[in-house]
């Protein structure tokens, strides 16, 4: 067996289970496709990823680390963590359903920003730095609305990082109600049981490249028989869940969940 084939069978034999969001988070409620936030919010199993993947959220954390020192070091007032808790910023709303978790704050003699970084290719950053992210990325920019909605903040330093050739990019984005109300209600959606899927092709690109494709097409189901897995049961804003069958605290007619079609009618 080759060296590079043992690596990646050392990472096969390595993955640990990690810990499913119980959430529905930042980083996900700009996703394309509502079911699949609805499924990582219910706890449904992810598709496994491959060592390659891996690898690339590993550097992606790593490097991230590494955007905070050069910032830093440049003289830059940067709180990559909670002083209070010693853990990353995290901002909650409804209850724990909703939370976000910021890269950082910066503070300087007048204001507090939020900090979001970032790790690109080189097309992706050249894209970003031409058009903003709003365009580019408009995924990350649903991102940095719903962090600034949730924490109170009124601006976001949003800094790239080029993987290609070491450079950097950034961009002052100031928060937009209007955009972040508009994730509010797409959150409220996917809590009450309404979240769509956003096709109603397996094969379709988006589809075959999501984590939840498994469980939104192949059947496959979590282990855990709860009110969060249960499709009886819906989300309620005070962090808590509501079943159609009255259950409380077991799940006794326990169902699973199904998001609605691309049309709007259930599956």
């Amino acid at each position: 067996m080759k060296i590079s084939e043992q690596i990646d069978e050392g990472f096969k034999k390595s993955k640990k289970e990690e810990k499913r969001r119980a959430y529905i988070g930042a980083s996900a409620i700009g996703g394309a496709c509502e079911a699949a936030v609805a499924f990582g919010f219910r706890a449904y199993p992810e598709t496994p990823i491959t060592p390659k993947t891996q690898r690339i959220f590993r550097d992606g954390h790593r490097i991230e680390w590494d955007v905070v020192k050069d910032l830093q070091q440049a003289g830059i007032n940067v709180l990559p963590k909670d002083p209070m808790s010693g853990n990353q910023w995290e901002f909650k709303e409804m209850g724990g359903h909703v939370v976000g978790h910021a890269d950082g704050l910066i503070e300087d003699s007048t204001t507090t920003t939020l900090l979001e970084i970032k790790s690109m290719n080189q097309q992706k950053w050249k894209d970003f730095k031409s058009k903003g992210v709003k365009f580019s990325h408009p995924h990350y920019f649903s991102q940095v609305q719903f962090m600034m909605g949730l924490s109170g903040f009124e601006q976001t330093h949003f800094v790239s990082y080029n993987k290609n050739t070491s450079e950097y990019a950034d961009e002052l984005i100031d928060f937009d109600e209007f955009h972040y109300l508009s994730l509010v209600e797409r959150a409220e959606r996917i809590m009450r049981g309404d979240a769509q899927k956003i096709s109603d092709n397996p094969d379709d690109w988006r589809c075959r490249f999501c984590f939840k494709s498994g469980a939104c097409w192949d059947g496959e189901l979590p282990t855990a028989r709860s009110m969060r897995t249960c499709g009886n049961s819906i989300a309620l804003k005070d962090g808590t869940w509501s079943c159609k069958n009255d259950c409380k605290e077991t799940c006794k007619k326990w169902t699973p969940y199904i998001p609605k079609d691309k049309q709007g009618s259930s599956t």
